[in-house]
């Protein structure tokens, strides 16, 4: 395999997967169509991929078998998606983008994971493409608010998916520095700097769109950052990071014209309303709402659930019968992967979404607590727990794997930062 790498064709594909995971990480949440150019180029790169290796006949020896799970598992997921679509006639309708073949996605993205480990790009490709997207969302979130005079700063998509996706932006970002502070090289100070207002302009970004949900996550992102600082930096260094950030972020929740302090004291609000007075017209008591309706259809087929199509066919249905929320109609999701999934693809359905989850952070959980350390890999792999366990908690509360960028920001994050985890310093060198 060596001599496929190290051949014009195996540099050529190797900058190109690089490109692909630049451009990426850097365009995701501020092009719209970023998402579909890049799909489309990682695959095109994972079939050129694939004529190369024909080409020399050799077998890909550098893959392993975690590769080959997180493989089995983005089929199985695709296929479980698949199946659902073909038995419901029916074509995955996404908010105000239109009819998309979503159970796609997941085939490509294992197409690019295997190109992307037998080429393997550096992981500065992607630590420099997630900085530049931190920094572009935090930047156009003030333009948003302070410009446009928007309530949520959302660049033109859901407000939804540009928050969370914007914290995870800034939270790998945090990893980015502390990589680039270990390097202890005099021309990387200018990459930490990058990294350090990337992250806080991320964190910024999801504050300013006022996205409650994804908040929840960031104890959990905080707890990844232990492990991934410990022998790095003194502990006095850290607190002093942690302080910072700390009072960053309750600057922006205290300081009235950014309004998220009115966003968090509304839950509070929202649920009196609910639970006291029965009132559903409010962000809490619409979840709360859908639901329950969503669970209502998965009791009516547990096991493959009601079909890709019938959860539009079957809202107004249980509105008319007064068992759902009237304004639940105008929502094509339910507001949670997981009950959104049992509600179109039952049990099954569930059990492909929870392997997808369970296959990455295994192989990320045992690339962290790996015996040969290594500076990029150790810090790799706490970024790929981020993206797992980020997404599980956006997921709780907004179907992310049914909206354009954040079901690509999940394939396309877990599979980059997973291809990177192959990089090899000194045999690139």
């Amino acid at each position: 395999m060596q001599s496929i790498q190290q051949g014009k064709a195996g540099k050529t594909l190797t900058v190109l997967n690089g490109i692909i995971i630049f451009g990426f990480s850097a365009s995701l949440v501020l092009i719209p169509q970023a998402h579909w150019w890049f799909g489309l180029a990682a695959l095109v790169s994972a079939l050129l991929a694939g004529g190369v290796l024909v080409g020399y006949k050799k077998y890909p020896s550098v893959l392993t078998g975690n590769d080959y799970k997180l493989v089995s598992a983005l089929v199985l997921f695709g296929s479980v998606w698949w199946w659902n679509v073909l038995g419901s006639s029916s074509i995955p309708w996404v908010a105000d983008e239109g009819f998309h073949h979503l159970y796609l996605w997941p085939f490509i993205a294992a197409f690019f994971l295997l190109s992307a480990r037998v080429f393997t790009p550096s992981p500065h490709w992607l630590w420099i493409g997630v900085c530049c997207g931190a920094l572009g969302t935090g930047l156009i979130a003030i333009y948003d608010r302070v410009i446009i005079g928007l309530a949520r700063a959302d660049n033109g998509i859901n407000a939804i998916p540009f928050g969370n996706l914007s914290l995870l932006l800034g939270a790998i970002s945090l990893i980015v520095a502390i990589y680039y502070v270990q390097r202890q090289r005099q021309h990387y100070f200018w990459l930490v700097l990058l990294a350090i207002s990337a992250a806080l302009l991320g964190f910024l970004a999801s504050l300013l769109s006022g996205t409650r949900g994804g908040w929840v996550s960031i104890p959990f992102i905080v707890a990844l950052l232990a492990p991934a600082t410990r022998n790095l930096i003194t502990p006095k260094t850290r607190n002093i990071a942690i302080l910072f950030i700390v009072l960053i972020i309750v600057g922006t929740i205290a300081y009235p014209p950014t309004g998220v302090w009115l966003r968090l004291a509304s839950i509070f609000e929202d649920a009196y309303q609910y639970f006291v007075n029965n009132e559903a017209n409010n962000s809490l008591g619409i979840r709360l709402e859908m639901w329950r309706a969503g669970w209502i259809m998965f009791i009516e087929n547990p096991i493959l659930g009601v079909g890709e199509g019938s959860v539009q066919k079957l809202l107004p249905l249980l509105v008319s019968e007064e068992i759902a929320y009237e304004r639940g109609i105008v929502y094509p999701q339910l507001h949670s992967d997981i009950i959104d999934t049992l509600a179109r693809r039952g049990v099954v359905g569930v059990i492909s979404l929870l392997f997808l989850y369970i296959a990455f952070a295994l192989a990320f959980t045992k690339k962290m607590l790996q015996d040969n350390y290594q500076l990029h890999s150790h810090l790799l792999a706490v970024s790929g727990m981020m993206v797992i366990v980020a997404f599980f908690d956006f997921g709780l509360t907004q179907a992310m794997l049914r909206d354009l960028r954040g079901f690509s920001g999940f394939l396309g994050f877990s599979v980059a930062i997973w291809a990177c985890l192959g990089y090899q310093p000194q045999a690139q060198s």
